[in-house]
């Protein structure tokens, strides 16, 4: 059974408890701080009762306190003092423009996304099928999945003409506006009308986490990504939360089963490439609260396995799915600068160096790696040999460098119990069995 399975309960339960008595839910992960889920998107501030709330568009994650703490947000002075950039997704492209240069835009985007974006998530083909027909067809009646969709598309623009300050615009104006209506939607419930948009806004919304680490001007001073790892917890969220659904939609169902299911070796004893991460984990154990001693050894010994998992056939829906996968205990240990948790996201980071080609991946493992690097505390600097070499590695990447074969690895340890459906299929049981819809006292 996987350690982070027993964390899913309260997910599960807070999408079916009486949600007018919650005035905390993230809009984002599905959560709340009254549940104990931190999360990078507290800042923005939405109207979680106005779909069109006036949203500014640019928030920051500012650096965690000197003792370790979760950071905070800051909303930048611009966003402060400018008048909001929109009042609704239309007003936001025809303000001060003729209706038909709005017109323009969107067709576009729309466009580029069809033609191009689409096909840049996955490299199969189904899954590249669903993200260019299906999902655009699920947007004519999901006003938060089209702005979703706009927003993704003028990203991915923008990466392509960095300096055309309208699409700049368009980004952030249109993910505020699906942010706003799509946490209002979570806030309500899932349902069968909505669990199919909710699930693509959901992914559209971590791709957009992800891409805008590689298109955003670097920081004068790091910061750890957090927003990645919530955005991708919040998809798994609304996975498992609305799987019933889910499972017989013939529109995403080729989106989900694009990720492998996990084959995880979780034995201690056994000396894979990353067992040196777990180094002096017992002694550190000794001084935390008894409390959290289980959850953070499982945190780090799951994280880790994944890395081997993926380490061992570097395909892109392996490597991807760690941030989706690892435990909301690890993701605290994140937020709190926790020296092996940053040295295990820099392997993972480093990953992804193997799927540098991809616009929305491009520039990540040596900026992410890099930056790690920079907050560690000198002690931890040996552990961060392989992933530094990785990220700072200039052409293909050949068997000595990665430090076993990469081209044509097949794992030994690797036994797939069906696929990753089969596998969701026995998560929700498990969940259902143990937590069953209905109000939370």
């Amino acid at each position: 059974m996987l350690p982070w399975l027993n964390e899913l309960k309260p997910s599960k339960k807070a999408f079916f408890k009486d949600r007018q008595n919650c005035d905390e839910i993230h809009p984002v992960c599905g959560n709340c701080s009254k549940h104990g889920v931190s999360c990078d998107f507290e800042g923005l501030p939405i109207d979680l009762n106005s779909p069109s709330a006036n949203t500014p568009a640019l928030v920051r994650q500012s650096t965690a306190d000197s003792n370790g703490g979760p950071s905070s947000i800051h909303t930048p002075q611009s966003a402060v003092s400018s008048p909001p950039l929109y009042d609704t997704p239309t007003a936001m492209v025809r303000t001060n423009s003729h209706p038909a240069g709005s017109r323009l835009l969107e067709l576009k985007l729309m466009h580029h996304f069809t033609a191009q974006t689409a096909a840049t998530f996955s490299d199969i083909n189904d899954t590249t099928a669903a993200w260019r027909d299906e999902i655009p067809t699920l947007a004519y009646e999901s006003q938060y999945l089209m702005d979703a969709i706009l927003a993704v598309s003028a990203l991915h623009m923008r990466s392509l003409n960095p300096n055309d300050q309208s699409l700049v615009r368009a980004t952030h104006s249109y993910m505020a506006s699906s942010i706003s209506q799509y946490s209002t939607l979570l806030s309500e419930g899932l349902s069968a009308e909505n669990a199919e948009a909710l699930f693509c806004t959901a992914a559209l919304i971590a791709f957009q986490a992800s891409a805008s680490r590689s298109v955003e001007n670097p920081e004068s001073q790091y910061v750890v990504p957090l927003a990645w790892f919530h955005s991708f917890q919040g998809v798994k969220t609304v996975v498992m939360a609305s799987w019933q659904w889910l499972r017989s939609s013939e529109r995403v169902s080729p989106i989900i089963n694009s990720q492998p299911a996990l084959a995880l070796n979780l034995d201690a004893n056994r000396k894979l490439f990353f067992a040196p991460l777990l180094e002096g984990l017992e002694d550190q154990l000794k001084t935390i609260p008894e409390n959290l001693v289980v959850s953070t050894r499982q945190a780090y010994e799951h994280a880790v396995a994944f890395l081997n998992w993926a380490y061992q056939k570097p395909l892109r829906n392996r490597i991807l799915g760690f941030a989706a996968t690892v435990s909301r205990r690890f993701v605290d240990l994140i937020a709190e600068h926790d020296p092996r948790a940053l040295v295990i996201i820099s392997c993972f980071f480093a990953l992804t160096k193997t799927v540098d080609d991809v616009w929305w991946m491009k520039g990540i493992a040596k900026r992410e790696v890099n930056g790690i690097f920079s907050l560690l505390p000198e002690e931890w600097w040996p552990k961060m040999e392989w992933p530094m070499r990785i990220a700072n590695h200039e052409g293909p990447i050949d068997d000595e460098t990665w430090g076993a074969p990469i081209n044509d690895v097949k794992s030994e340890d690797e036994v797939i119990f069906g696929d990753v459906f089969n596998h969701i299929d026995v998560l929700t049981q498990y969940i259902e069995k143990y937590a069953p819809p209905g109000p939370v006292d």
